[in-house]
C-alpha cells in the first residue's frame, strides 16, 4: 500500500477545505457553542463512592446494607485534650456538647449522634436494670458530680467495658462524636442535590469543617480533628481541586510560551491554543449534557493530554506548511500539502491514540473508565479542530517569493538532523546493541512494582490535610480506615441460637489476629452486637463482671436479645436487624497496605466459611472498595495494556501493508514502556489509579513520532528508492518537528513536578521518562532496525 496514494487523497481533502473554508468555520462554530452551553451543568465526582457502577457487587452489597442498617458511611469529631486534665471537665463537656449539638442541627441526613455526653449506659439495680445517662440532667459544675459520672463511663476496665478506648481513651485524654446518617434518598435529596449523592457527601463534609474550625472552637485546651468519608470529599475538594486547576493553568502557559518559542509567530501560538480550548470545551460541554461527571483525580490528564496533543498535531501541520512555504511562496498550495503530506500520518496517530485509551474499558472503574472515554473523544476532537482550523486559515494572507536559501527549504536545525541521519547509519549495529543493554537493564524493575491505593501515601505529606490527617491516626483513638462484615442468614431468630453467638465472639477473636486490625491500649477496635449484650448481662447480675460475657443457654440467649434490641434500640439497631437475622461487625484498621489487606480479607472469607457455613457473609467499607479498587487496576491495567499493544501493532502491520515493518515500528514504542516500567520497581513508583495510565498513555502518545517517521520514511523511499537518502530527507523534513513536539509535551506535562501531590509529581515523572525515551528510540534504535531490515524492498541502484 503505497503512502503516496494516502497523501493524494488528503490532499483532495485539503483542497476541499479551501474551497469551502467560510462554510467549513461557520459550521464548526456552530457546533462548539452549542456543545459548550453543556458547561453549565459541568460537575466534578469526588471520594471513592463513584468507583464501582451500580450494577457492581459491591454497590449492591453496600444498598443492602443500608436498607436494614442505614448509611454505610458517618461522620466524626476526634476531641483531643492538651495538656493537663481530661475530656471529663466542665469546660471540655460543654464544649463536646456544643460540637454535639451543632452536628446534630446543621449536617444534612443527620441520624443519630454518640458522645460521652450522650451515651446509654445498662446499669443494674434492685428491679434489675435501667438506660442511665451519665449527663442525663445536665452537666454538672460540681466536681463530686463530675467525678460521679466519669465513674460511670469508665467504669471498670477496657476488657469490662465497651466504651473505652472505642468511645474515650482510658486515660480520659481522648474521645469521639460520632453522627451516623440517613441513607441519602428522599425529598430532600431531590430539592436541595437535584439528586446528586456527591453533592450530599461533600456538602456535609463542608459542614462539619466549618463546624470544626468554627471561632468558638478554637482553643488551646484542645485539637479537634475530623473525620469520615464526607469530610475527606470536602476536603478533596478544598484542596486537591484548586490544585488541579493550578496544573491545567501552568499547562497552558507552558503551552504558549513553547508555541512562541518554537514557532515564533503569533499564528503559532493562537491558533492552537483556540482549537484545544474549544475542543476540550465542545467534550466536557456534549458529555455534560449526558449527566456524565468528571472524575476530580484524573481530571487533568484529558486536559493536559488534549493541549499536548493539540500542540504535537499543530506543530506538525506549522512546520509542514512552512516548509513548503519557504520552497514556493504560494499559500493556499502550501496549505493543501501540508494536508497532503500529514492527513495520513496524524489521522493514523489519532487512531492509535484513541485505541489506547479505550483500552481502559477494560479496568471496570467509572473513573478509570471515564478517563479512557474522555480521552478518547478529546484525541478525536483536537485531530478535527486542529486538522479544520490550522490549514484553512493558513490558507488567509498573501503569497510571497520562495525562500531558497537552504537546502529544499530546510533551515540549519534541519540538516543536523541529516546528518545524525547518516551517524546512525554508519553505527546502526551499535545503537542496536546498545538499545538492547538499556532495556534489558530496566526489565527486572518491572517486576518489582507494587499496587498502593491508600490515599494518604497517594497524596503525600505536602498536602495540609494530610498533614492533619496524620496527627490524627497518631493518637491512641485516632483512625481513618475501616471494613464491615455483614453477616445474614435466611432463618428469623437465628442470631438467637448460642452456635451462631459463639460464632460472632470467635469472629472478633480471630479479627483480632489479623495484621491490620487496628488496637488502642489493649483491646481490638472491633463494634459488634456482643458488646451490647455483654453489657446488658452483666447489668441483669447486679454489676458483676464475671457475667460480662454473651450467655450460651439459648433461652437466656434469647431473651436478652430481645430486651436489649427493646432497652438499648439505638445502639442494637445499629449491629443486629428487628429479625435477628442479618448482623454486621466493624473493624477498624491501623492503615491501608495493599498486599497486606489482600492477604487479610482472603484470610477473612475463609474463616467466615469456616464459622458460618449456612449464612451469606459480605465484606463492605474501606478495605473491601480499596482491594477490589487494587485488583482491578492491576488487572485490568494489565488487559488494557496488552489490548493497546496488541491492536497498536495490529494497526501499524495494516497501515504499512508489511508485517516486518509494523513490528519493527513496535519495538521503539515499547522500549519506552518498559522504561517506565523499570523506573516505577526501582524508584518504588507505585501502581495506582493514576499511574496505572502512564503505560497505556505512553504507547499510545509514542507511537504518535513513529508513524510519523515511518509513514514519511516510506514515502520518501518510494520516491527516491533509496533508505538512507530517504532516511537522511526524512530526518531533515520531520526530525526537527519531533523534537519539538516532543520537548513541548514533556514541558508541558512537567508542571506535575511541582505539584505539592506525590501522585501528580510520579506521573510527571513517568511520563517525561516514557516520551523522552520514545523520541530516543525513534532517533536511535527505529532508524538502526529500519536499515538493518531494508522493510521497503529492493534498493534502486545508483545511476
Amino acid at each position: 500500500m503505497k503512502v503516496e496514494k494516502f497523501n493524494k487523497f488528503f490532499g483532495k481533502i485539503g483542497q476541499a477545505q479551501i474551497r469551502n473554508r467560510w462554510k467549513i468555520l461557520a459550521g464548526l462554530l456552530i457546533v462548539t457553542v452549542i456543545c459548550c452551553l453543556g458547561l453549565s451543568n459541568f460537575s466534578l465526582a469526588l471520594g471513592e463512592e463513584g468507583w464501582f457502577g451500580n450494577s457492581d457487587e459491591i454497590t449492591i452489597n453496600t444498598k443492602k446494607y443500608e436498607e436494614t442498617f442505614g448509611n454505610l458511611n458517618g461522620i466524626g469529631v476526634l476531641v483531643v485534650k492538651q495538656g493537663e486534665g481530661d475530656v471529663f471537665s466542665e469546660d471540655m463537656l460543654k464544649v463536646i456538647e456544643k460540637i454535639g449539638n451543632r452536628m446534630r442541627d446543621e449536617i444534612p441526613f443527620a441520624d443519630r449522634l454518640t458522645s460521652i455526653v450522650e451515651v446509654d449506659i445498662p446499669v443494674g439495680n434492685d428491679e434489675g436494670f435501667s438506660i442511665v445517662k451519665p449527663y442525663e440532667n445536665g452537666i454538672p459544675s460540681d466536681s463530686e458530680g463530675l467525678a460521679k459520672a466519669r465513674a460511670l463511663v469508665m467504669r471498670g476496665s477496657e476488657k469490662t467495658n465497651a466504651l473505652i478506648n472505642s468511645l474515650v481513651s482510658d486515660d480520659g485524654k481522648e474521645t469521639w462524636i460520632s453522627l451516623s446518617l440517613h441513607p441519602f434518598t428522599g425529598k430532600e435529596l431531590e430539592e436541595k442535590y437535584g439528586g446528586d449523592n456527591t453533592e450530599v457527601s461533600t456538602d456535609i463534609g463542608y459542614k462539619l469543617m466549618n463546624i470544626i474550625e468554627s471561632e468558638e472552637f478554637q482553643n488551646k485546651g484542645f485539637k479537634l480533628y475530623g473525620g469520615g468519608m464526607p469530610y475527606d470529599s470536602a476536603n478533596e475538594d478544598r484542596y486537591e481541586v484548586p490544585e488541579y486547576g493550578v496544573r491545567v493553568l501552568c499547562s497552558i502557559v507552558v503551552m504558549l510560551l513553547f508555541l512562541a518559542i518554537c514557532l515564533r509567530n503569533v499564528f503559532g501560538v493562537i491558533v492552537p491554543a483556540v482549537a484545544t480550548i474549544s475542543a476540550i470545551a465542545t467534550v466536557f460541554g456534549a458529555m455534560s449534557f449526558f449527566g456524565e461527571k468528571a472524575d476530580s483525580a484524573l481530571v487533568t490528564l484529558p486536559v493536559v493530554l488534549g493541549m499536548a496533543l493539540a500542540v504535537g498535531y499543530s506543530v506538525h501541520y506549522i512546520k509542514m506548511f512552512k516548509l513548503h512555504f519557504r520552497r514556493t511562496g504560494k499559500r493556499k498550495e502550501s496549505a493543501i500539502k501540508c494536508v497532503e503530506e500529514c492527513g495520513w500520518p496524524v489521522l493514523f496517530t489519532v487512531l492509535t491514540t484513541m485505541a489506547s485509551f479505550i483500552s481502559f474499558l477494560f479496568v471496570n472503574m467509572k473513573p478509570l473508565e471515564w478517563m479512557g472515554k474522555t480521552s478518547a473523544f478529546i484525541v478525536l476532537a483536537i485531530y478535527i479542530y486542529v486538522t479544520v482550523l490550522i490549514p484553512i486559515l493558513l490558507s488567509f494572507g498573501k503569497d510571497r517569493a520562495p525562500r531558497a536559501t537552504q537546502v529544499n527549504g530546510a533551515t540549519k536545525l534541519d540538516l543536523s538532523f541529516s546528518r545524525w541521519s547518516k551517524f546512525v547509519h554508519d553505527r546502526k549495529k551499535s545503537f542496536i546493541v546498545i538499545s538492547a543493554l538499556v532495556i534489558a537493564a530496566f526489565i527486572p524493575g518491572m517486576f518489582k512494582i507494587t499496587a498502593q491505593l491508600d490515599y494518604l501515601t497517594i497524596t503525600g505529606d505536602k498536602m495540609p490535610y494530610i498533614q492533619e490527617v496524620k496527627k490524627m491516626l497518631a493518637q491512641k483513638l485516632g483512625n481513618q480506615y475501616s471494613y464491615t462484615v455483614m453477616i445474614s442468614y435466611d432463618e428469623e431468630g437465628a442470631f438467637k441460637k448460642p452456635e451462631n453467638m459463639k460464632a460472632l465472639v470467635q469472629l472478633e477473636d480471630y479479627l483480632g489476629t489479623l495484621s491490620l486490625t487496628k488496637w488502642s491500649g489493649g483491646k481490638a477496635r472491633i463494634t459488634s452486637a456482643t458488646s451490647i449484650l455483654k453489657e446488658m448481662n452483666r447489668a441483669l447480675n447486679e454489676g458483676k463482671d464475671s457475667m460480662y460475657t454473651v450467655p450460651e443457654d439459648e433461652y437466656v440467649l434469647a431473651q436478652l436479645m430481645e430486651l436489649s434490641s427493646i432497652e438499648m434500640h439505638n445502639d442494637f439497631s445499629d449491629v443486629m436487624d428487628d429479625d435477628f437475622k442479618t448482623t454486621v461487625v466493624s473493624v477498624d484498621m491501623t492503615q491501608f497496605a495493599t498486599e497486606e489487606a489482600l492477604a487479610n480479607m482472603d484470610a477473612l472469607k475463609a474463616k467466615l466459611a469456616e464459622l458460618f457455613p449456612g449464612a451469606k457473609c459480605t465484606l463492605l467499607g474501606d478495605m473491601i472498595r480499596y482491594s477490589e479498587m487494587s485488583n482491578r487496576i492491576i488487572f485490568g491495567g494489565l488487559k488494557s495494556f496488552g489490548f493497546s499493544l496488541v491492536i497498536i501493532a495490529i494497526m501499524l502491520v495494516f497501515a504499512f501493508s508489511s508485517l516486518k515493518l509494523g513490528l519493527i515500528g513496535m519495538i521503539p514504542n515499547v522500549a519506552p514502556v518498559i522504561l517506565v516500567g523499570g523506573v516505577m520497581g526501582y524508584f518504588n513508583y507505585a501502581l495506582d489509579f493514576s499511574t496505572i495510565t502512564v503505560m497505556p498513555m505512553i504507547l499510545g502518545i509514542a507511537v504518535d513520532d513513529t508513524i510519523h517517521l515511518t509513514t514519511h520514511l516510506k514515502m520518501k523511499h518510494e520516491q527516491m528508492g533509496s533508505s538512507e537518502k530517504a532516511m537522511e530527507a526524512t530526518f531533515r523534513e520531520i526530525g526537527a518537528t519531533m523534537f519539538l513536539t516532543t520537548i513541548i509535551l514533556c514541558s508541558m506535562f512537567s508542571v506535575y513536578l511541582f505539584s505539592p501531590m506525590h501522585f501528580l509529581e510520579v506521573l510527571g515523572v513517568l511520563i517525561i521518562v516514557g516520551l523522552s525515551s520514545a523520541l530516543i528510540a525513534d532517533y536511535t534504535i527505529t532508524p538502526a532496525l529500519l536499515h538493518v531490515a531494508k522493510p521497503f524492498g529492493k534498493e534502486k541502484e545508483e545511476v
